[in-house]
């Protein structure tokens, strides 16, 4: 099938950065279209004119990518139609200009959207004050003169961005001296100049460029008692040498210029701080530290997520609406007397459901442990579904792991699984080989095959076992006796309901009664057995020879000699030459926990999202209250306190975990490098 985007086509109107950041097209008229992949950009413009009835040879024709929605890059060639697919996912939009001839076949706009003219909380005020004024010529707002002097000596004439704008004019209102300071930072990070405040109060600013007898001059004035603040002069004309234009370079203060990056952390979060650096200065001309990028982003995640602090504020509100919204779940929070949080136990409905009806009765935990100002632990418990995926039980956030809240999420899990006898998996943790037993029982306790490999491992290589050779054989062999191996690891819950949905919708494609990872493992247990000669015996038993030894198969029974059958419900390599050698279906004896109706009871409850259009907020006095004032009882952050130490850059690896190759200088070769080279130097 041929790839297709939704194509949105902004016609008259004009984009607008909100208050809150975001951007939005206002005015005009907007349609759309669905367009292919191997379009060209002739068809292209050929296809939005007929969709707008519009003339060809007098539009120009823009579009924005996903990580800037703000900027508009010029559409004029079959690479930029290219591009235009590359960096948006299904859908883009397409901002078109009405353009008249100018003389010497050169095409002048006449109207269409502005990079970013103001703000929503911006508006002009009617009340005596001067007028707004904007040039439609110069989006700079410069004069003539100055335009001239540029071209007949060596000043250097600033160039237009997407913040020239962030000050329209005189008149132009802001909520507060705050936001009116971020808008004078804007324009000088896009103006490429530096100011200084030569009066600066919450009632009265006056901002000048740092040159000397620059005219640059911005005043603004609170309006009466309230903190609205009113720009009152507008002089936004600059006259800069070369020698001052290096001079004056504005200064990087991660607080005001994370508000460059808002827009793209909130459409690509995982924005790093290397490529805001190279943004910068590809962008701005400035080159940011590694960690002023970092400092950027982190200040721009806080306002738009809030503070950290505030999570645990509205932990309470959020833990009651939890229940409110999808009856059943289980929710607990303890904290401290001094009302500091210290663990959250969450089960939702649907997987608790989901479990007792379906799901068989093995359950992983494991923890991870959090990043960010408070650090703690994230512990998870997941199950599996018939297709043998991850179904996320339960989670839990605690101050660490230990036992005293191992033991306290247990004890949770317990309440949530009910009577139902389940086998518990994790790994050899000193305070799990104390809690697990004490909840579940010692015979139902095993241990993840993964970590008890690497453990041995770590054995092998302290005690030097006969060299590499004698570790590799003794692994072999650990590997050949182990019948319980294990095909994930277990992360943390991230995105419940859609990793739920994805497995409904995904089940609904199976081809047979059994899902595709079940079937894979059916086929290859099929494939190994083809070569095994079959020995009926009396009573639905049957002998398999494999070499000198004799395994019995009861296909009555679901048995095997060894032991695969019964430990996983599927089939084994024996099983399946016998079952194949008698005239039947594999798949009518694979255990019904794998089948769909199985799988239909386990994903067949319901989820509801939490509501957060009535959500409390959290007020400059520390207090949680509503829309009609009702306050909330709120928490503390946890009690933190940081180990002795250097903090770890990097997280302890896998022993067995795909690395990336070490690659040498010299011979171009893997496995070495140019230090640990043996063969002598040319």
């Amino acid at each position: 099938m041929e790839e297709e985007m939704f194509c949105y086509i902004h016609e008259g109107g004009e984009l607008v950065k909100t208050a809150v950041g975001s951007v939005e097209y206002k005015g005009g008229r907007t349609n759309y279209s669905v367009v292919s992949k191997n379009i060209s950009q002739s068809e292209f413009v050929s296809k939005v004119c007929g969709v707008l009835n519009l003339d060809s040879n007098s539009i120009k024709l823009e579009f924005t990518v996903k990580f800037d929605p703000s900027c508009l890059l010029p559409l004029h060639n079959d690479g930029d139609i290219v591009n235009m697919f590359k960096f948006n996912d299904m859908f883009c939009h397409v901002y078109i200009s009405q353009c008249t001839e100018c003389g010497d076949d050169l095409i002048c706009p006449i109207s269409g959207p502005t990079p970013i003219v103001a703000s929503n909380s911006a508006h002009v005020s009617s009340i005596g004050e001067p007028p707004l004024h904007i040039s439609n010529e110069s989006p700079t707002i410069q004069s003539v003169g100055f335009s001239q002097r540029c071209a007949m000596t060596n000043t250097v004439q600033l160039q237009p961005s997407r913040f020239e704008h962030s000050i329209v004019g005189s008149g132009h209102t802001f909520p507060n001296a705050s936001e009116f300071r971020d808008a004078i930072y804007l324009m000088s990070l896009a103006g490429k100049f530096r100011y200084s405040y030569k009066r600066n109060s919450p009632k009265h600013m006056t901002v000048v460029c740092t040159i000397e007898d620059c005219p640059w001059k911005i005043t603004a004035c609170a309006i009466g008692d309230s903190n609205i603040v009113q720009v009152h002069t507008f002089r936004n004309v600059h006259n800069h040498c070369l020698e001052d234009v290096v001079l004056s370079q504005p200064l990087v203060r991660s607080t005001r210029a994370s508000l460059v990056i808002d827009d793209v952390i909130r459409s690509t979060p995982e924005y790093q701080p290397r490529q805001i650096c190279k943004d910068f200065v590809r962008q701005h001309g400035i080159q940011l530290t590694y960690l002023q990028a970092w400092q950027m982003k982190e200040k721009a995640k806080e306002r738009i997520y809030g503070q950290p602090k505030n999570y645990y504020k509205l932990l309470p509100w959020m833990c009651e609406r939890m229940l409110a919204t999808n009856p059943g779940s289980s929710v607990e929070l303890s904290y401290s007397n001094d009302d500091h949080f210290e663990k959250l136990f969450v089960a939702h409905s649907i997987s608790i459901e989901g479990f007792v009806r379906g799901c068989r009765p093995i359950i992983a935990i494991d923890s991870a442990h959090m990043s960010g100002p408070y650090g703690g632990a994230l512990f998870s418990a997941t199950s599996y579904d018939a297709n043998d995926s991850m179904f996320p039980l339960a989670f839990g956030v605690m101050s660490s792991e230990n036992y005293e809240d191992w033991l306290w999420f247990l004890e949770k899990l317990k309440i949530v699984v009910g009577n139902k006898e389940v086998i518990i998996i994790s790994d050899r943790h000193h305070a799990l080989l104390r809690s697990v037993p004490e909840v579940f029982g010692i015979e139902n306790h095993a241990y993840c095959y993964r970590h008890l490999k690497e453990n041995f491992s770590s054995f092998l290589s302290k005690h030097n076992t006969r060299g590499n050779k004698g570790k590799e054989n003794a692994l072999q062999f650990l590997d050949s006796i182990a019948y319980g191996r294990l095909e994930h690891d277990y992360n943390h819950m991230s995105k419940l309901a859609s990793m739920l949905v994805k497995h409904q919708e995904e089940s609904k494609n199976w081809k047979g009664c059994i899902g595709p990872k079940i079937e894979a493992k059916v086929q290859e247990n099929i494939a190994k057995g083809a070569v095994y000669p079959i020995t009926p015996f009396n009573n639905g038993v049957f002998g398999v020879c494999i070499g000198r030894t004799l395994l019995n198969v009861d296909i009555l029974n679901h048995t095997c000699t060894c032991k695969g059958w019964q430990m996983l419900g599927i089939p084994c390599e024996h099983a399946t030459a016998v079952i194949i050698s008698i005239g039947q279906n594999v798949t009518d004896f694979v255990d019904d926990c794998y089948k769909y109706p199985m799988q239909e009871l386990i994903y067949g409850g319901s989820f509801s999202g939490i509501e957060t259009h009535d959500m409390p907020t959290v007020d400059d006095d520390g207090l949680v209250r509503s829309i009609i004032e009702e306050v909330f009882f709120s928490l503390k952050p946890p009690h933190t306190k940081h180990p002795p130490g250097r903090p770890r850059k990097k997280r302890i690896e896998s022993q067995f975990q795909d690395k990336q190759p070490v690659y040498c200088s010299c011979c171009h070769m893997s496995g070495h490098n140019r230090k640990t080279y043996k063969n002598p130097l040319p």
